[in-house]
């Protein structure tokens, strides 16, 4: 049963008594907009060059989902991207600190002195922490994701590509839309937006999610049942019109999660290590822990975006505030290694607030010049407490009273600046040529007090209290030569950098290695591309190529048999071919796929030669997507829309090692997705997600020869039902 707080009941309440002055004119107005952009699927405007262009116009490879494709593919969160993405993955062992990588560059630490290599951006705002945005995909205008490293434009840590999600802005015509889904596991949903005129001169939008999802993996060991959804999120934007040239966003947002889990886990090669089968036998629905784990976050962020025309140049400038609190607790082994004595628990809390501040100037003139100019400052507090607890190894041998329970209480104070600039010049109808680059300061003020030494598993060799402090600078250029053909094609070749800062491992195993910093991760990437329409235009085809050269690449590597966690560095190089194509047949039929192919290795890394030669963590060989859309015209204006999608990823390594006992197995996974809707503004939905049931990894780890992989989604169904007014 759904319980709301009163926070919750009147937002929704005051939602819904909006939603009576919609008229039937502007849903009429709506469904328009809706026929217009599902039959030309060729234009889709992006903003990744921080102007607005047709994605056939960007010289870069980008793959962008406009609202309709997110709703009509049942497109939920991240991860759903992620599958229709070439070259892009996401790793979720930990629901609330999702790992995304791109072409096979990402981070799989939350540890304090860590920073991610693929920026997420909300409405232009930077989140620094991997649990730092909510990915809930309601109301959203359109999700870019960049690949390669975006350097000179884009802020901080872009080493291996962005993700950019744009909310909906406030419209000067009331409009809402009122949406309930119930579906597997007794899942329910409410979403709910309302958009309009509040004055004159300011616009309103209101949008939020309650979701809520039963469990569906039983504890045999503490009769609990875990793996539920306990989720809301909300956003409001407002849009002050100052004067005819000025303009103010602000923008507001909180979310939270109560999560238990993870769970879902299963256990490879048990047999042929204890000579019988485990406890659970194969099952994804049954666990046999310890400890129920658990997975909480709070997010709270409020941002104002000012725009001002000053003749030919735009002048902006972007506030922000995030905050986020999490924490989460998970039984790694469980009872399944208490044969050999083992077990370990590891949980963690987290706060960390940052501040940002961008300011932009850019030209509008139509000239064969276009420029872009700009200042980046960031301030990120952090406080992590964090601990290893392998007490239960005393209570298995008879000592429930002795404790083995190493905490590092750290903190880490970032704070970047940095100066950026692009300019494209258009030498004729032909040929654009463009030169940008970015120069960035970081500095971080890193502390730690470490106790508990002297733990069984030998994670804390000794107590310490230290702190330490260091900086980096770093300039990333980006070149650039598009040209087009006289259909209008594009070919380009560009070599861009990115970087990453260094920091410190913030669960070292002494001081020494306390005190002692990672360098910075830098990239190189070589690409040449294509865009293309062809067929009399029926046909989107995109292509790229790509060679990046990594230096310093920070990979958190994690040796439960001998206790050393920490950040490592090491360089790679990563070869790669990605296609995406859209072909539409006749005035109903659309189809479309995306084909990637990586050919990724690490050429040195300093504390493990014989990570040599492996491919990079969470990288896949091939992956891809396919499927159809169709659209039939029924009677009295109703349409009924069929979306199918198919996405397959290769066998996966999930660590540096490229441990095979803990590999995710090659998988292809089933979607589909039908709507009706009619003028009037009614609209039903029926979904299943991964229609095959396919057992298939979000994550695993090995210890003492087993494989520990945590279970992606099973098979769902559900309904949705939804009114626009």
């Amino acid at each position: 049963m759904i319980v709301f707080s009163t926070f919750t009941k009147s937002s929704i309440a005051l939602a819904v008594i909006t939603l009576i002055h919609a008229t039937p004119s502007q849903a009429q107005q709506r469904e328009a907009k809706t026929a217009e952009k599902s039959n030309d699927i060729e234009v889709i405007s992006v903003t990744s060059s921080r102007r607005i262009k047709s994605l056939t116009e960007v010289p870069m490879a980008v793959s962008a989902f406009d609202s309709l494709t997110l709703e009509r593919a049942n497109i939920l969160d991240i991860e759903d991207v992620a599958g229709m993405t070439p070259g892009f993955t996401l790793s979720t062992y930990n629901p609330v600190t999702p790992q995304p990588y791109i072409r096979g560059v990402g981070t799989n630490s939350s540890s304090v002195g860590d920073d991610a290599s693929v920026g997420v951006f909300i409405d232009d705002v930077y989140a620094g922490r991997a649990g730092g945005f909510r990915s809930d995909m309601f109301d959203i205008e359109r999700v870019e994701v960049l690949r390669g490293p975006q350097g000179s434009l884009y802020g901080r840590n872009v080493a291996g590509g962005a993700i950019s999600v744009i909310t909906k802005d406030p419209t000067d015509f009331y409009e809402a839309k009122l949406k309930t889904t119930y579906g597997s596991d007794n899942l329910m949903q409410l979403q709910g937006m309302v958009s309009g005129a509040i004055t004159d001169n300011i616009n309103g939008r209101f949008a939020g999610t309650i979701r809520q999802r039963d469990a569906w993996v039983d504890n045999i060991a503490t009769n609990m049942e875990l793996r539920d959804q306990d989720n809301q999120s909300m956003r409001g934007k407002l849009d002050f019109r100052l004067s005819d040239n000025t303009k103010l966003m602000v923008i507001a947002d909180y979310s939270k999660d109560d999560l238990h889990g993870p769970g879902a886990r299963t256990i490879k090669n048990y047999t042929s290590v204890f000579g019988q089968a485990p406890t659970t036998g194969n099952a994804i629905d049954k666990v046999d822990m310890f400890k129920d784990g658990n997975a909480k976050r709070e997010i709270y962020g409020i941002s104002g975006n000012l725009t001002v025309e000053m003749s030919d140049i735009l002048f902006t400038s972007i506030t922000a505030f995030r905050e986020q609190d999490y924490s989460f607790e998970d039984d790694l082994f469980g009872r399944y290694l208490a044969p050999a004595g083992l077990a370990l628990t590891n949980d963690a809390s987290e706060n960390s607030k940052q501040i940002t501040q961008e300011f932009r100037l850019q030209n509008l003139s139509n000239g064969p010049f276009e420029w872009t100019a700009g200042l980046y400052l960031f301030n990120e507090d952090i406080q992590r407490i964090e601990a290893w607890d392998s007490s239960i190894m005393y209570a298995l041998q008879g000592h429930p009273e002795l404790l083995s329970r190493p905490i590092w209480d750290a903190t880490n104070d970032t704070t970047s600046y940095a100066i950026f600039g692009e300019g494209s010049y258009k030498i004729n109808d032909h040929w654009n040529f463009t030169l940008g680059g970015r120069y960035t300061y970081d500095k971080k003020d890193f502390s730690n007090n470490a106790t508990g030494a002297e733990d069984l598993l030998g994670f804390l060799q000794e107590s310490y209290q230290v702190s330490a402090e260091k900086s980096w600078t770093s300039f990333t250029p980006k070149v650039t030569v598009n040209y087009f053909t006289n259909s209008q094609d594009m070919l380009y070749f560009t070599v861009s950098e990115g970087y990453k800062a260094g920091g410190y491992n913030g669960i070292a195993a002494n001081k020494a290695m306390a005190t002692t910093p990672f360098d910075q991760e830098k990239a190189r990437n070589y690409e040449a591309g294509f865009k293309a329409r062809l067929l009399d235009r029926q046909l989107s085809l995109n292509a790229a190529v790509y060679f990046l050269d990594y230096s310093d690449l920070q990979s958190f590597t994690t040796d439960l048999d001998t206790g050393d966690i920490r950040t490592a560095t090491g360089d790679a190089e990563v070869k790669g071919l990605e296609l995406d194509a859209n072909a539409r047949i006749g005035d109903g039929l659309r189809l479309f796929a995306t084909l990637a192919f990586t050919d990724s290795e690490y050429t040195s890394f300093a504390i493990d030669p014989l990570v040599v030669g492996n491919t990079l963590a969470r990288t896949p060989e091939k992956s891809g997507s396919a499927g159809f859309n169709y659209q039939w015209l029924l009677a009295n204006s109703q349409t009924l829309d069929l979306r199918t999608d198919l996405t397959y990823q290769s066998r996966i390594y999930y660590s540096v090692n490229s441990d095979a006992v803990a590999a995710g197995n090659s998988h292809a996974l089933l979607n589909a997705n039908i709507t009706w809707e009619n003028l009037e503004g009614w609209e039903i939905s029926v979904y299943g997600k991964n229609l095959t049931d396919k057992e298939y990894a979000s994550h695993a780890f090995s210890q003492a020869g087993l494989g520990f992989v945590i279970e992606g989604e099973p098979r769902t169904f559900g309904i949705s039902v939804a009114k626009m007014f």
